[in-house]
């Protein structure tokens, strides 16, 4: 009697974690613009935790988007401003980047702190949906070169601060001197072994062919790509952030007339899911 009664309820059991396995929330998130639905990455589990339990408590509701950027992004969220706060909300969560999920228009990512405050990239609990623009793949792969070049720029500039390496500042303000672009930019590239060695590997972006053509195609703001978490995607609504994007802002991009926001879960078969919005889940390896 009692292993039919432990099978029964194994089975049970069974039943209800592949049923909850089966299933997935929708976040709706109103505004007088209209709504937008939102799906969260599994790939991003605690920054999915943290904004599901801010949402289901009602947190973000009453808060706006303070900060408007046509062409870049939307950001909203802050429950510390709501009137009738009494404390302070500080959560921090740690960065869960992925290689697969960059800024393209729609991705709904966590904002922070720079990185001269927050090294570790953590995000709060402000959250931005990127409106962005379409980027050539000429364009990327340069801005890409760009933003590696500077990086070794800043990092070489951080050793001669601390007295290092005179021998390589010597040359480069030498060839400075002599307007000899190229030559500078040489001795920079021979320097990558110096600065790896003092600040660990520097990566160049790495896209693949899906993902020039994305940002091609939708558009995005590729160079929040791996400093900022996305971790999740307006799958119906896109015109709605072209509306709030649209708006009339001040000096520090606060729209004039504020946006306010609700935002509503609700938990669907994953099926039912993909059948409404068209959303594809990753398949489990």
């Amino acid at each position: 009697m009692k292993s039919i009664l432990k099978t029964v309820f194994l089975l049970v059991v069974t039943g209800l974690i592949s049923s909850c396995a089966d299933k997935d929330h929708v976040i709706t998130i109103s505004t007088r613009y209209g709504d937008m639905k939102v799906i969260l990455f599994d790939e991003t589990p605690e920054h999915k935790e943290t904004f599901l339990e801010m949402a289901k408590s009602g947190a973000y509701d009453s808060t706006v988007f303070h900060r408007v950027m046509q062409g870049f992004m939307i950001q909203g969220g802050d429950v510390n401003r709501k009137p009738g706060i009494e404390e302070q909300v500080n959560t921090l969560i740690a960065p869960e980047f992925r290689r697969n999920l960059i800024h393209t228009k729609g991705m709904l990512a966590g904002a922070r702190t720079p990185d001269n405050v927050n090294p570790e990239k953590k995000s709060g609990t402000q959250f931005y949906i990127v409106h962005g623009r379409k980027y050539p793949k000429s364009e990327l792969k340069q801005i890409n070169e760009d933003v590696y070049y500077n990086l070794l720029v800043s990092r070489l500039n951080q050793l001669f601060q601390q007295g290092k390496y005179r021998n390589i500042l010597d040359k480069l303000m030498e060839l400075q001197k002599a307007n000899d672009n190229q030559g500078v930019k040489k001795i920079m590239y021979e320097s990558l072994g110096v600065i790896e060695s003092e600040f660990g590997k520097i990566l160049k972006k790495a896209y693949s062919e899906k993902q020039y053509a994305a940002y091609e195609t939708v558009g995005g703001a590729p160079h929040l790509d791996w400093e900022y978490t996305v971790y999740g995607q307006v799958v119906e609504g896109l015109e709605v952030i072209d509306s709030i994007a649209m708006q009339p802002v001040n000096g520090a991009s606060r729209p004039f007339e504020d946006i306010f926001m609700t935002i509503m879960v609700e938990e669907l078969p994953k099926k039912k899911i993909t059948k409404l919005y068209g959303y594809a889940y990753p398949v489990k390896k």
